[in-house]
This record gives structure tokens, sequence and C-alpha cells, in this order.
């Protein structure tokens, strides 16, 4: 068996298929790398988005091997060997099987290299699952690719099923109608991610998956080594079993968030500087920043004393606590902070207040005096003549007089007060 894998592995293109899309896999995640360099679960469903292409790539690559005796005109000269049509399989099937797995499972490798030195969470039960997802739906693409090429040995019978599959998260929802549980639980590519970082899959979900897939595959398979219509009972099996793992759709959840990655990771000294636990590999980078803010404010009575990352950005105004400063922690392409040399100010900017959205019932504070009172703070001159009039009565007033005042300014950013009349009209 061994011996006929090898010659299988030498004589068709299996390899090289499997480098070229282990290429072109690495190089769409390193094309976009914004997308992923937060963490590795985010690595993972980037990866699944473009895997509609590469399940097309796959049934492509199937279908023109599976029409390989039909083209050699030896198909009804194997039909007639002793050997059984499964065992004669085997071969092709493991070289094409292997070579997916090697091809998606080597682009995340790949691309996971340049997370090392930044990112230090990962949660690998559910990063395994989702790759593993990926791995699963590659095989079962090949497989029946294989199965179709041989069943219907034209050439625009590999062209067509790569059209089918990219085009398929398109007609998951026609198909499936309003249930999104079961849109996400068939088609592998469709539905991940979502707009925050700690959105996650979790491991039921990837279960499900494996189980319908695993399903596919062998139905796959089966059709490859001799068409029987027993060989898709594996796919209704598959398919069912996921089915009930999922509970019907009940034990779906729409983006549902990992809540350990956004649990607070805060240094061991004073002051206090803490970020969620999926960016904690950036901690020190942003340290210095966060404490030289946290000393601009120390200026003024009832300071705030620590500063935490601000990630939950659809939070109502009025949520922040007036004893914190929020860190609005980016991350860039390089999986760095962004900004990370202008923390200082954009953690300052609008007296340390985020977001500056007020109901709309309330006015909020008036822009100028908020200027203002930034400017003093942070030893700037405001752009506004407004502001600029406003910062010259600061100046007029004592130090702790002048801190007091910024320090209400700031407390009615938090209330959207208008705070029209916190700074004095004139002179003392």
């Amino acid at each position: 068996m061994s011996r006929i894998f090898l010659i299988e592995l030498r004589r068709t293109p299996a390899l090289w298929t499997a480098l070229a899309l282990l290429a072109l896999g690495a190089g769409l995640l390193y094309y976009a790398p914004f997308r992923w360099t937060s963490g590795y679960m985010l690595l993972a469903m980037d990866q699944r988005w473009y895997l509609s292409f590469f399940l097309g790539l796959a049934l492509a690559a199937g279908a023109a091997q599976g029409r390989r005796e039909h083209r050699s005109r030896v198909t009804e000269m194997f039909a007639g060997v002793a050997r059984p049509p499964l065992l004669r399989a085997v071969p092709i099937l493991l070289v094409y099987g292997l070579a997916m797995a090697v091809a998606y499972a080597g682009a995340t490798l790949a691309a996971a290299a340049r997370l090392a030195g930044t990112v230090e969470y990962l949660p690998l039960g559910a990063v395994a699952g989702v790759v593993a997802v990926g791995v699963a739906a590659m095989v079962a693409a090949v497989w029946f690719g294989l199965a179709v090429g041989r069943l219907l040995p034209y050439l625009v019978t590999a062209p067509l099923l790569a059209i089918a599959s990219i085009a398929s998260p398109l007609a998951a929802r026609e198909i499936t109608g309003r249930r999104e549980w079961l849109s996400t639980l068939l088609f592998p590519a469709y539905g991940l991610g979502g707009p925050s970082d700690f959105v996650t899959i979790p491991v039921r979900l990837s279960s499900a998956q494996l189980l319908h897939l695993a399903g596919l595959a062998v139905t796959g398979a089966l059709l490859f080594a001799a068409f029987r219509w027993r060989a898709l009972l594996p796919a209704v099996a598959g398919t069912t079993a996921a089915i009930l793992v999922m509970q019907g759709g009940s034990a779906f959840r729409h983006e549902p968030i990992d809540p350990v990655a956004r649990e607070l990771v805060c240094t061991t000294d004073t002051p206090q500087i803490c970020v969620a636990r999926m960016h904690s590999g950036l901690l020190d980078e942003v340290t210095p920043q966060a404490r030289a803010a946290l000393a601009r404010f120390a200026r003024l009575p009832n300071a705030p004393t620590r500063a935490i990352e601000h990630f939950d950005y659809e939070s109502i105004h009025g949520q922040q606590s007036t004893d914190v400063l929020l860190i609005p922690l980016a991350i860039g392409d390089d999986g760095h902070a962004l900004y990370r040399d202008r923390l200082e100010t954009l953690m300052t900017d609008n007296l340390g207040v985020r977001p500056f959205v007020c109901p709309d019932e309330k006015p909020g504070t008036d822009p100028a005096v908020v200027e203002a009172a930034s400017a003093w703070l942070l030893g700037t001159k405001p752009e506004h003549r407004d502001a600029q009039l406003l910062l010259q009565r600061l100046h007029q007033l004592d130090e702790r007089t002048a801190a007091a005042r910024v320090a209400a300014v700031r407390r009615a950013i938090l209330t959207c007060d208008p705070g029209t009349d916190l700074i004095p009209a004139s002179s003392r």
C-alpha cells in the first residue's frame, strides 16, 4: 500500500496542487493581516472566509483527477480487476486528502508564526476546532471532486464545480431560509466572525460541523470507489448527528463572545494598567503611555487612578467610572499597538471620556468648554476662538482652582451636562 501511495504521490499533481494552495492560502492571509493580527481565533476565522474559494479549487482538482481512467480509456480494464474497488481507490483518496489537509493547515501555521511575538492568548480547543473544520471541508471537497469526475468525466465538470462552490455562500441563505444556524452548520464558509476581536466559534458548533463534513467525506470516498445509493447514508447520518448536536438550532448563538478573552490582565505595580487577555501581549507596550496619561490627570482632584482597555464600544455613554481612564487600543498590521506613540494624547482627548455620545434628550457638554479644559490639561493651544478665550480664563485662575474647574468639566462630560458655567466668564 505504501508503495502504491508513493507512486500516486509522484505521478499525480496532488503534491503540486497542495503546494500551490498552501502558497495561495498564506498569501491571501498576509495580504490583509489587519483582520487577524489581534489573535489566533481571528486568524482561524479569517481563513474560513476564503474557504468557499479553496473548496472550489479542491473540487476542481479532484474532478480533473477523477476523470483519469476515462481519459486514459482504461475504465473497462480496471473494472475487470479482482481487487475490490474500495481498496483500489484508497491510495488516491489518501494522496489527495492528505494534500488538501496539509495545504489548509500549513497556510494557517504559516500565518500563525507572525503572531508568536505579540499574542499570548490561545484558546486551543476553539481554534483547533475551527481549523479542523476547514481541513475536513477540504478533504470532503476533493473526495467529492474525485467521485464527480469519475461519474461525469467531462472537461466542463471541474470548472462548473469550482463555480458552484464559490457561489455557495450566496445560495446558503436561500437554501436554508431564515435559519442562520442551519446555514452556518451546512456551509462552513458562511456567517463567521463579527465586529469584535472577542467573537469566537463554540466547540459545539465546530463538533457539529465536523460530523456533517465527515459524513460528506465518507460519502464522497464511497461514491468514488463504486457508485451505490447506499454511499449516501454516511452523509445523511453525519448531517442528522450534527443537527442533534446543535439541538435543532436551539444551541446556536449568533456571534458569541469569548468571556475569557475579555478578562482583564493588569500590571502588578501601580498605577494599574489593564488590557483584555486577548491583548495581554501588548501590556508592556501601552503601559508607559497610559501611565503618562494618568500622570497628567493626577493634577485634578479625584483623578482617575487606573487605566483599562476600552473594548466595549457598543456601551452607552455614562457607563465609564470616574476613577478610570479608557485605553483606545487598536492592533496594527504588525500585531503591535496602533498609534502607540500617540496613545497618551488619545487617552486624554475629551478629558479621557469615551465615547462622547449623549442620549437625544441631553445636549451634552459645550464643545468649547471641553476643548479649553483638555488644552489646559495637555498644555496645548485650542483651535477654536471660543475655546482659546475660555483657556485664557482658566490660566487666570490659580492652579488648584483651575484644576477643580477642569475636574468639574470631566464630570459634566460623563453626565452629559452642558457645563457652560464651569469656566468663569471673568478672572478673579
